[in-house]
């Protein structure tokens, strides 16, 4: 087996900030020896250029089929620029839709993303009947930048069984959350081979870019039958050179059973059904206090004996359970019945943002990871401002990330895709400059926060997590040591090469030459 010696960088193991060395040995893609003296011994060198090496990061909750699909063949209906919303008023969002819309054939569907109601003058999504003007009586959705809120054209409302005539088009919490499968069925039916393999790409591509190797992928919509999507997504996963973790959605632990096999660890969950309630900007949140603006109470969406008894069930059958929960009401139901589980297993909280102390308290039992995005709290802060319009004064007060990790948590950043870009350094920036300041960690700790802690989210830190002999040569390369920089360059620290298994990533075109190869290789465990 050929070893090869990696030269010229600083190796940091991710262990403390100065733990590194100078020269590193890779055999069959796994670090053999990291030293402070030259191996006299190796079959190839590798000189590195100077810089600094690090791990791999580990984005541990994506949503990757759309996340795909949307990089080739949707887009993002506003964007942050220069420090505003863009655009900001429905007119604006009507030129970019008719825009978009006239370059897609007549049936294709119309997938925007991003749409942030609190940025936008009137305060609305755009009606059915907007939708219809504007997108050509193509089948449309709009999605919230929070992604649990949307706006469906006429054609779209028919395509998953919904009679337009009288309706508005707009779905929110539970109404919006019930039909994300068949929405997705619809966006997924118009995606072609080459789409397929552009998105890939540009997936594969970006997250090199970004020194990402693992991510965690949520999929599958808990449908009866066959879920075509998530089995998609899970055949891709299998011959992908990035690393996917699989999570499937699916609230009754039986109907994973049939994927065990394909797993490298049993696990199950995460959003789609396994949402315990939906999200602030749709006021679907479940907060024990009332939105100031509505006066309202959202519920939680399961009672407390049915999440009981579906985690008993997964718990049973040796599942890690991820469930998504933000309002404090919905983080108290699930870890009310997670703490139940049989002990020595990690199940995860995924966003978990909102806790009180008798939550922070069982975060603090070392049963869970807290897999959240501080990436979006930084965006609300400075641009969307609607945590301070729409939530009580209590969960803001209540957003704790710093708190979290002193405190030993096993806390995660990661990204939501396509919720939210899957740039890893806007979630570590957010971790660095946090929406209160006193709960802000330094640059070394939110790294560990895309690592060592995903790592054991993931079950894996055997493997990945940190540069340590026995463990995958998954590492990036960088011009400036990232531990002692400012918190506010964070977000614009980026890789200059990134290695899996010790060989440097080579791009990917996005050909369908590609897309056939990658289906001829030997799949593996996700």
């Amino acid at each position: 087996m050929k070893t090869t010696l990696f030269e010229n960088a600083l190796f940091y193991t991710g262990l403390t900030e100065t733990d590194a060395y100078p020269y590193m040995l890779v055999s069959g893609g796994r670090i053999a020896a990291l030293s402070h003296e030259r191996p006299e011994h190796y079959d190839e060198r590798v000189d590195l250029g100077g810089g600094h090496a690090y791990p791999c990061l580990i984005d541990a909750h994506a949503h990757l089929l759309y996340t795909i699909v949307l990089g080739a063949n949707g887009f993002d209906v506003c964007r942050i620029e220069n420090g505003a919303v863009t655009p900001n008023t429905l007119a604006g969002v009507e030129a970019r839709l008719r825009s978009y819309a006239a370059g897609k054939g007549r049936d294709d569907c119309v997938a925007a993303n991003g749409y942030i109601v609190s940025a936008i003058r009137e305060g609305r999504f755009p009606s059915r009947e907007e939708l219809d003007d504007w997108c050509g009586g193509r089948p449309t959705v709009v999605y919230s930048i929070d992604g649990h809120a949307s706006s469906l054209s006429s054609a779209m409302l028919r395509r998953i069984g919904i009679e337009p005539e009288g309706h508005s088009g707009v779905l929110m919490g539970e109404a919006h959350e019930s039909v994300q499968g068949r929405i997705n069925d619809v966006i997924a039916a118009g995606v072609t081979p080459a789409v397929l393999a552009r998105g890939l790409a540009r997936l594969e591509n970006d997250c090199a870019d970004w020194g990402i190797s693992h991510v965690g992928a949520l999929e599958g919509f808990g449908a009866d039958g066959r879920d075509s999507t998530a089995e998609l997504m899970l055949q891709l996963a299998r011959r992908m050179r990035l690393q996917v973790r699989m999570y499937f959605q699916y609230f009754d632990a039986r109907q994973v059973e049939k994927y065990r096999k394909y797993l490298k660890k049993p696990r199950l969950g995460g959003c789609g059904s396994w949402e315990m309630d939906g999200a602030c900007g749709a006021h679907s949140a479940a907060f024990r206090q009332p939105y100031p603006d509505t006066g309202e109470i959202a519920p939680c969406y399961y009672s407390q004996q049915q999440v009981d008894e579906a985690v008993e069930r997964a718990d049973a059958l040796g599942y890690q359970i991820a469930s998504h929960a933000i309002g404090d009401a919905a983080v108290e139901r699930i870890t009310t019945a997670l703490m139940n589980t049989r002990p020595g297993r990690l199940h995860r909280l995924e966003h978990g943002e909102f806790f009180d102390d008798a939550a922070f308290e069982r975060y603090k039992s070392g049963r869970f990871a807290v897999v959240m995005q501080p990436g979006y709290a930084w965006i609300d802060k400075r641009f969307l401002h609607s945590y301070e319009r729409f939530l009580p004064e209590s969960a803001r007060q209540a957003l704790r990330f710093g708190s979290l990790y002193r405190a030993g948590v096993c806390v995660c950043g990661s990204s939501d895709a396509p919720v939210q870009s899957m740039d890893p350094w806007l979630q570590m920036q957010g971790m660095c400059e946090f929406y209160h300041e006193a709960e802000s960690v330094t640059p070394y700790e939110a790294f560990r926060c895309y690592t060592i802690h995903p790592a054991r989210a993931l079950e894996e830190e055997a493997d990945i997590g940190t540069l340590e002999a026995g463990k995958e040569a998954n590492f990036f390369v960088a011009d400036r040591d990232l531990f002692t920089l400012d918190p506010h360059q964070v977000a614009d620290y980026r890789p200059r090469a990134t290695y899996y298994g010790g060989k440097l990533y080579k791009r990917r075109k996005g050909s369908l030459a590609e897309l056939v190869a990658m289906f001829l290789r030997k799949p593996h465990k996700v």
